[in-house]
């Protein structure tokens, strides 16, 4: 099962990751990135980021993505949050979790 959310709050990995893993004892790997807001050292300073979409073309791209996925790998699952809005140097911008019953197909 896919869950795909585009939202501008933050997430918490370790809720999403409990709510992926809910009720199954099959799950033997989940593959995890997380993507952050980052400000590198020597570039011009980035204050903030601000990322628009349009929410129906976004959604449906990325639960397009997850669904090619599902149909090349044996997913028991997959959750991916992707934030819009504003966004600040050290925050979360995306989560992406895949749960298999093998490591290897998680990754």
């Amino acid at each position: 099962m896919v869950t795909v959310r585009v939202q501008a709050a933050d997430f918490d990995v370790c809720a999403e990751f409990a709510a992926l893993t809910a009720g199954h004892t099959d799950i033997g790997g989940i593959g995890c990135f997380v993507g952050t807001v980052r400000a590198s050292p020597g570039e011009p300073r980035l204050a903030l980021l601000t990322l628009e979409h349009y929410p129906a073309m976004t959604e449906r791209a990325i639960a397009g993505v997850a669904a090619e996925a599902e149909r090349r790998w044996p997913l028991l699952g997959c959750t991916v949050v992707h934030r819009v809005g504003r966004l600040l140097p050290g925050d979360n911008i995306v989560l992406v979790l895949a749960a298999s019953a093998h490591r290897q197909a998680a990754l």
